[in-house]
């Protein structure tokens, strides 16, 4: 397989049906070609903390095998090796985003459903002035507001909220997280302690703008 074209892999493949070993041989081959750039540019990509970036790469593949077949039918058979080539990193990196994205969201599901708070507090604690005795329930709307403006952030900054708002206390009005998690979270993340606080303000500022612009 070595001295195989990309595109000839995914032929290959794409006989998976009918010649699993083949198949199998054709794409640890293709995985052998691309996988650390793909992984690379994942752990770039996407913040993770509980699923492996390399573990998300070999889905990909997996995932590829079985649609080989027909993602080899729709190849420009006129088009050159290096263009069919192209065609295929596209198609494997369209592959790995949807399955990042996929692990990104099952972890922020965990995420929320574990926290001692959840969207519906950081909510209350974004749009309600801070002393306020009072403190009225989150709208349907303003929740969902929260999530789509938490999803159009990349990756580094919705660790930055989700594992920070949690330790929020609204009694004291400070987030007061232990030095272990702290220190972990900026390691993480790259960034100081004090980074880490702007940032974060930042980012509660431009949320309370977003929902109160768009609510």
């Amino acid at each position: 397989m070595e001295n195989e074209s990309d595109d000839s892999l995914v032929t290959y493949m794409g006989f998976y049906e009918e010649e699993r070993a083949t198949a199998e041989a054709a794409a640890a081959e293709l995985y052998r070609r691309h996988s650390k750039k793909m992984t690379a540019w994942c752990i770039k990509g996407f913040l993770l903390y509980r699923q492996s970036h390399e573990e998300l790469v070999r889905q990909t593949f997996q995932k590829a095998l079985k649609a080989a077949k027909n993602f080899s039918l729709k190849l420009p058979q006129d088009a050159t090796a290096e263009a069919k080539t192209r065609h295929i990193k596209f198609w494997l990196y369209c592959v790995l985003k949807n399955t990042c994205i996929d692990a990104q969201r099952s972890e922020r599901f965990e995420r929320e459903a574990r926290a001692e708070v959840d969207v519906e507090h950081v909510a209350s604690v974004v749009i309600d002035p801070p002393d306020s005795e009072v403190v009225e329930p989150p709208t349907p709307r303003r929740v969902g507001l929260i999530r789509q403006f938490i999803e159009t952030l990349p990756a580094h900054d919705q660790a930055i909220l989700y594992n920070t708002m949690q330790y929020y206390d609204r009694c004291t009005k400070q987030t007061v997280m232990p030095k272990s998690v702290l220190d972990m979270l900026c390691t993480e993340l790259g960034m100081t302690k004090i980074s880490l606080r702007t940032q974060r303000s930042r980012l509660l500022e431009r949320m309370r703008q977003y929902v109160l612009d768009n609510e």
